[in-house]
């Protein structure tokens, strides 16, 4: 078990919980700008998810699929944040993200496979 530390904990911002163990990014996350600062719109965890499922979306649509369903599922989410409702934007995406998460794969075609 650990130890708890003597420093001080960091503000956590957002409605996100706060990251101890593992720093945030795929090698080193360093924030910008002062702790006590709300972090700019880039460093956002529901503005990113929300990039992100539109980024999967894409491919998907890309590939053939039909995603009209999910295109709206996504704009609300979009809706959400612009109206300055982080809990029902994070719900929306996050929702979204696991029914993509869920959805089932279409075998790949021979002219695509290695």
């Amino acid at each position: 078990m650990t130890e708890p530390s003597d420093r001080p904990r960091r503000r956590v911002h957002r409605d996100e919980g706060e990251v101890t163990a593992w720093p945030r990014g795929l090698l080193h996350y360093v924030p910008s700008g002062a702790e006590e600062e709300e972090p700019p719109i880039e460093e956002d965890r529901t503005h990113n998810r929300i990039l992100l499922a539109g980024r999967l979306l894409a491919v998907l649509r890309a590939s053939g699929e039909t995603v009209d369903r999910e295109v709206e599922r996504l704009a609300a989410a979009e809706r959400a944040e612009a109206a300055h409702d982080p809990v029902r934007a994070r719900a929306e995406v996050e929702a979204l993200l696991t029914d993509l998460a869920l959805r089932p794969r279409r075998p790949a075609s021979p002219d695509t496979q290695g």
